[in-house]
């Protein structure tokens, strides 16, 4: 029994040790700040901005669901069917930080598979509430 136990507990610790949790670089992030000045001057440069987790939806943006769900895929891209692949495109959910969200690296995956490399995460260290409502950014 205390074998069983052995092995399982260091299976569980090689596992854990090859899950993968995203590292953002720097040039992969929109600060907040940006991206709320885009939105409220309407600039020319403003991005297609989806939403892809369950939490409030940021002025503007495409709540596409959770980029877990299995029909994700296909609603996101619908959307992307005539966009030039050099438009900016921002994805955030703001469950979580972004650094561990279940649902943003699918997300930017899924837009980068498909040729759209102005993908950016949109730098929510804590999450939507505290790095985009509490600051007062738009929302819908």
């Amino acid at each position: 029994m205390k074998t069983i136990l052995t092995l399982l507990l260091i299976t569980l610790g090689l596992f854990s040790s090859y899950a993968q949790v995203p590292v953002w670089k720097k040039e992969q992030l929109m600060p907040t700040k940006d991206l709320a000045d885009k939105i409220t001057t309407n600039a020319k440069d403003k991005p297609l901005i989806f939403n892809v987790g369950p939490m409030e939806n940021i002025k503007g943006a495409q709540a596409v669901g959770a980029a877990t769900n299995a029909t994700f895929s296909t609603k996101i891209l619908s959307y992307l069917t005539m966009e030039s692949k050099t438009k900016p495109v921002v994805v955030y959910c703001g469950c979580c930080s972004y650094s561990s969200c279940p649902n943003i690296k699918p997300a930017y995956d899924i837009l980068i598979a498909q040729g759209f490399k102005n993908t950016k995460v949109l730098e929510l260290p804590e999450g939507i509430k505290p790095d985009w409502v509490a600051k007062g950014y738009p929302t819908e």
